[in-house]
């Protein structure tokens, strides 16, 4: 988790947050990890990535968007909630 709430801005930390925990809710452990995966491997291979928060959450957005048709931030805090 600490790659999802770390950005340059402090102030994104709870935005970051609730983001992941919204991501873990809507798409699931391995989704999330499969992500983080990604990133990660990115990392490895020498590509400097200034905000690895700010590009995990846009990762998981993509896959909120494709599996909900919504992102991350208008997704609830329960499995299946969308706000309205």
């Amino acid at each position: 988790m600490q790659i999802a709430i770390h950005h340059d801005d402090p102030a994104t930390h709870a935005v970051a947050a609730i983001g992941f925990y919204k991501a873990l809710v809507h798409l699931g452990v391995k989704e999330v990890r499969r992500c983080i995966q990604r990133l990660e491997k990115w990392r490895l291979k020498g590509q400097k990535i200034e905000t690895p928060g700010r590009l995990l959450m846009h990762l998981l957005n993509e896959k909120a968007r494709a599996a909900t048709g919504f992102n991350i931030n208008d997704l609830g805090m329960e499995p299946g909630a969308v706000l309205s």
